[in-house]
């Protein structure tokens, strides 16, 4: 990622309408979670940037954030937050450790080997824990902003539910996301391949407020429909996966 993104991402996360409602949604999984085990949580943040999911997730127990930029780890603990210097490639702790593990937008990066860092979660997460997960979707939507934040890919729903059932996890939920920044992402990165195709530059700025509700509330209402379904296309994937809990099912197969 270039290095002015971090300060722009730590300036306009706590209000832009991207982060506020891929964050709840993020928020929404782990609650359900914590419900059903009825106790704190251990919780990773795997490639947490400036902090500010990892801080919000604090509510539901003890948090750690990982990064392997420097300029994450000073941004995340200037809010607060428990953070280390860390590959996700290797992440640098024992096995069984979490009870849920969060990584968005983290896969697609170039210095990232997906196969490894989703065995690593695997790895570090207790059976029975949970992986929540985001990221970019859709090969044709490829723009000046991927190159800006270094993006190796950006998957396909059969792709990526595949990797994580590689890695051993089972998938709970898989679906596309943020729907309603397709057509104006689609027109976006269409544009820049005419016009300027080898441009690098961020799309996160500055909304202007009642544009930035209303995106809030549409996308907001998209985290409700998730809840119970699925959608056909959007900008993202979200998934929700789970490290099978083998202990308990010999248990109950006696």
């Amino acid at each position: 990622m270039d290095v002015s993104e971090y300060k722009n991402i730590y300036k306009n996360e706590s209000s832009h309408f991207y982060y506020a409602a891929n964050h709840a949604l993020f928020l929404s999984r782990v609650a359900v979670f914590r419900t059903k085990t009825g106790k704190a949580l251990e919780i990773l943040d795997a490639g947490c940037g400036t902090g500010l999911l990892t801080k919000k997730l604090q509510k539901f127990g003890k948090v750690t954030g990982v990064d392997i930029d420097p300029r994450a780890i000073f941004y995340s603990k200037k809010r607060g937050v428990k953070a280390r210097y860390a590959s996700v490639n290797n992440l640098p702790f024992e096995s069984k450790k979490f009870d849920v593990v969060v990584s968005m937008d983290v896969l697609y990066h170039k210095k990232v080997d997906d196969k490894k860092a989703l065995a690593e979660m695997y790895r570090v997460l207790k059976p029975g824990g949970i992986i929540i997960l985001r990221v970019p979707a859709n090969p044709i939507l490829l723009s000046s902003h991927d190159r800006f934040v270094h993006t190796r890919e950006r998957y396909i729903k059969k792709k990526l539910l595949k990797k994580l059932q590689d890695a051993g996890f089972l998938v709970e939920k898989i679906s596309y996301v943020n729907t309603i920044l397709f057509l104006p992402t689609l027109l976006k990165a269409a544009f820049e391949k005419i016009s300027s195709p080898n441009r690098s530059s961020s799309s996160i700025n500055r909304v202007p407020e009642l544009l930035n509700k209303a995106a809030l509330t549409i996308m907001s209402f998209e985290n409700l429909i998730l809840k119970h379904y699925s959608l056909p296309f959007g900008i993202g994937l979200f998934a929700v996966a789970k490290r099978p809990d083998l202990s308990y099912n010999q248990k109950t197969s006696r």
